[in-house]
Order: structure tokens, then sequence, then C-alpha cells
């Protein structure tokens, strides 16, 4: 079967000079099922919770309110890395497309070096002698902020040591310095931020944990990381920690994979440490050298006990090069099964290995359940190919038996030329599951241009679930990982960035909302650093310094 069959589609009028045309198509991606069972190197308040925390277990569940604001405490809103905040009140359509949003050009906040990590966000901190909301935001120079997120005022900072120096590693583009580039996460309960630095002279990353409400780290803290799998040991001098951290039941889970440039002897980790303790870890490490686990999104839960992680190329044939891999969390996470419901590799694995085309370019999503489907339980996956998949997180499946695009796991096609990379999203009014895929080069029919993001409908299919094109946004050369703001089922957003773009659009039916131009376009978009929503206001990181956009 065609990865689509096309349809017909439209291009919207405008509605005002905010909503120009968008794309609106319908087209059924492949829907031929492969492994449907049902059963890399790469590049407070005082002594309680404020807000609404968008960290649940439920997967696209609307997170538990308390009043007082929405918390952003973990990469892309919640372990689940669907980059989905259900508890916008502020934001909805008609507010955005009014003519009253737009970037606040008093918001300037300095720092000392490039950023990469996602910022943070926490609602009514009493920290620095008075309650703020407060964004969080980490550096290459191993710096953690504190600023005041609606005037961009320095609260406090706090720096985690020598960084190391661009050319110290084997291999890397990061420069000049290496510091905190995984997103780091942070536990409300106990007001704590973990975060990973990677310091020098002798290429240490340090497991650190910081008390929001002081700025100050907490006993034991730095506290160096090296893991071990067996007889393989984590090699500083080849290995970079780009994913974000997740926080699970108490637990800090750290992945680890290769550099740009793929040398060295590296793998993929995913180090599980337990914060009371962070001298005693666990490791889960792939085999053979190479699979290194360097998407930004680092892993995924599903909220019943189980992380998953993609994997880049690897060496050999006994690697675990292109894998998505299933892995069981608890007091002794992450461990492995090793059957073939705890993996899930393409037919053309080889090709893509020797390629360096990992699918690992973007980490799994646990996708908001597929009711009525016989695969209600999906991730989504994609890669450097620039196909989706949608597997089935209860039975990942082993290794498929598709063509290399289409009937690889429930269902998978071909969505851009050119690769899809940093994180995809996804979101659910109850009834119908969006999946959003932002990528290069050209995009699948019925869609036309190059780049962009790509909103996809979940369908029920004769073998499992289908993706149905829903409608495209505008061309975007390198687009940021979307964020998508709702309340509740109403009033959906997806918010994208690249370059010197920031664009939002209606989920229900694709109409782009808001275009920011003029003194309103963000000068240069950080490549792969996702957009954060909450409490009225909307961060776009750029190089050195993050943008605020809020209404008038």
């Amino acid at each position: 079967m065609e990865p689509l069959l096309r349809n017909s589609y439209r291009l919207p009028s405008h509605r005002n000079r905010h909503r120009l045309a968008a794309v609106a198509c319908a087209g059924l991606l492949a829907a031929c099922g492969g492994n449907g069972n049902n059963d890399g190197g790469g590049n407070d308040v005082p002594g309680g919770d404020a807000g609404d925390a968008v960290t649940g277990d439920t997967p696209g569940g609307d997170s538990q309110m308390s009043g007082g604001g929405t918390a952003v405490t973990t990469f892309q809103f919640d372990p689940q890395r669907t980059g989905a905040n259900r508890t916008e009140r502020a934001l909805t359509v008609a507010a955005v497309s009014s003519g009253r949003f737009g970037r606040d050009t008093a918001f300037a906040p300095t720092f000392d070096g490039q950023i990469y990590a996602q910022p943070l966000y926490l609602p009514g901190l009493n920290t620095g002698g008075a309650v703020h909301d407060v964004l969080f935001v980490t550096t290459q120079n191993n710096t953690v902020f504190a600023i005041d997120a609606a005037s961009g005022a320095a609260i406090w900072n706090l720096n985690l040591g020598t960084p190391v120096a661009f050319g110290s590693q084997s291999c890397g583009n990061i420069r000049p310095q290496i510091g905190i580039v995984g997103t780091p996460v942070i536990d409300r309960a106990s007001n704590t931020m973990y975060v990973v630095s990677f310091n020098g002279p002798g290429r240490t990353f340090n497991f650190n944990a910081i008390d929001l409400t002081t700025g100050m780290l907490r006993s034991g803290s730095p506290r160096a990381i090296t893991p071990t799998s067996g007889a393989q040991t984590l090699d500083t001098s080849a290995t970079g920690e780009r994913g974000a951290l997740n926080f699970i039941d108490g637990r800090v889970y750290v992945p680890f994979g290769g550099l740009y440039g793929d040398c060295g002897n590296y793998h993929g980790w995913v180090v599980g440490i337990d914060p009371a303790n962070p001298g005693m870890t666990s490791s889960f490490a792939t085999t053979g050298r190479g699979s290194g686990i360097w998407a930004v999104a680092g892993t995924s839960y599903d909220g019943a006990g189980h992380l998953f992680a993609a994997t880049g190329n690897g060496f050999s044939a006994t690697s675990m090069g292109e894998y998505v891999v299933r892995l069981s969390t608890g007091a002794n996470g992450p461990t492995y099964g090793g059957t073939p419901a705890d993996y899930f590799t393409p037919s053309n694995r080889t090709a893509l290995d020797g390629g360096d085309v990992d699918i690992g370019s973007v980490a799994p999503v646990v996708l908001p359940d597929h009711t009525g489907s016989s695969t209600p339980h999906l991730l989504f996956q994609a890669g450097k190919q620039g196909v989706g998949y949608l597997i089935n997180r209860d039975n990942l499946g082993g290794p498929s038996m598709g063509t290399g695009t289409t009937r690889e796991g429930v269902s998978s096609a071909s969505l851009f030329s050119s690769g899809i990379y940093g994180a995809a999203g996804a979101w659910s009014n109850g009834t119908d599951v969006y999946v959003f895929v932002p990528g290069r080069g050209n995009r699948a029919m019925p869609c036309t241009g190059t780049g962009g993001v790509m909103a996809l409908r979940l369908m029920a299919g004769a073998t499992g679930s289908a993706m149905q094109v829903a409608w495209c946004s505008a061309a975007l050369g390198n687009p940021s990982p979307p964020a998508i703001s709702s309340n509740g089922n109403d009033d959906a957003i997806l918010w994208v960035a690249g370059g010197t773009s920031f664009r939002a659009y209606s989920v229900a039916d694709g109409m782009e909302i808001y275009n920011a131009t003029g003194a309103n376009a963000p000068p240069s978009v950080r490549q792969w650093t996702p957009i954060v929503v909450a409490d009225g206001r909307v961060f776009v990181t750029l190089g050195d310094t993050v943008a605020m956009y809020r209404l008038r």
C-alpha cells in the first residue's frame, strides 16, 4: 500500500492578519499493520506545592489541579513526553488571534552561556526572600538561573563548577564549552531540581540536587555518575548527556549517548539514581559499540512501570542499533527483559545502521489511549529516515517484517524526506488522538512544501491504529519540538518555532492564529529546545537568552 491515500485538501481563507493560510488536508497514512500484537550517537509557598502540575502518570490525562498556576517540572510537560499543557486558561484561540498577543520586549534576561536545556517553571515559589513565578534556565557554563517569569529579573544563580572545554572530548559539536545539556527535572514534593553537569578538567558527569527555595545544593551533591553494566563502563571522552532527565516514583533516570561524529567506544545508557543515595545506581546499557540514546526527550514513561527509549546507529550485528526498548522501573530500575515484547526494530535496520540513519533522533512518545482500536496503547516513534511508526507498547514485537517505510510495527509511513528530529508531541480531546511531528524536507502528500509540523489524527484500521493527516503548518526549515496548550479538551493550540519564526495554530482546524513578525519575531531559535507555555506566558529559547510572549 502507498504511504498515503490522496484525498482532497484545502487552503483556509485569511481570517485576519494573524490567521494566515495553513494547509488543511486529509490523507490516510499506510494502515497495513506489521507487528501489531495486542498483548545513538548524534547529535511554594513554603511547606507545600502551589499550582497545577503538568506531570501526571496517565498519558494525555488532565493535570491535577490545586489552584495557583501550572508547574512545568519536566521536558515537554510530562513523563510521557506529549508536549501538552492541558491547564492553560488565558491563552485561548480567540485571545491569541485577537491581535493582543505578542512578544514582551521588556523581558530580556541575561545569562552566562548557551542554553540547550528546556527551561522549567514553578508558580508561587517562595525563594529569594519573596514569592515569585519562577523560570529556571540552565547554561553550558554549568549555571542554574532562577529568574522572575513575569519580568525576567534575576532571583539567584548557582554555578555547578567548571564546564568541559570544546575539544576535550574525542568529537562533538557543542562549543565553546559543554556544561548542562540535558533538561533537568523537578520534584515538586521537596522543591528539588535534579540536574546533571559535565565538569572539567577530568570530564566527569555529576548528579546535583538543588533546593529551589534557597538556590543551594542539598547535602550529598555533587556526586559523580560512574555506572557499569556487565563489563561496560561509561567512557566520558566519547559520551554525551543530551537527553532530558525523567523522575518516576522517587527515582531519577538519566540517558546517555554518543557525540556528533560517532567517535570512541560509546553505548546507550539509562542510569537509575536514588536521590537519597546517589552513589548507588542501576543501569541499562546497549550491547556492542554505538546505539546511543541521544534524543533530547531522553526517555518516556507509560504510567504503568515502563520506560521507553530509542537508540541510534550501532556498529556490529550484535549491537542494539535502531531499537526502541522497554525498560522496567522500580527500586532496581531500569531493567531490560530482552524478549521480543521488550523491543522493536524496523526491517531495514541494517541499512539504517550503515547509513547513520538513526530511528533514535526522536524519543518515543507515549500516546493518549486510542479507544476503539484493537491497539489502544501506543508509542509514536520517528527518526532520520523521515518515517513515523506506531508501536504497540504492550508488546513492542521484536524485529518488524515491513517494507522499511510501511507495515512496520502497528503501522508506519514516510512523512518527511529529510528526517524527523527533536521531539514529537501528542494531544487528545477525549475522542480524537493527535500526533504532531516536526520534520525537514519535502512533506508527504497531500501536504506540500518543505519542513514544519504535520498534524496526524489516529484512525482505527483493520489491523490496529493508523495515522491520517489532519493538517500541516506553514513551511519551516528546522522546527522546534512542538508544544500544545489547552483548557482540558477545549481551545487547543499548537505552538512551533524555528529559525526566526514563531507561530501558533488552532488544533481543531489547522488555522494559523499567530505569526511573529517584526519586533515580535525571535532572532534565532535554539534547535530542538521545546517551547514552554504556562499561566498565560509562552517562553521561546534563543541561543543565549529566552523570549517571552503574552497577552497585552
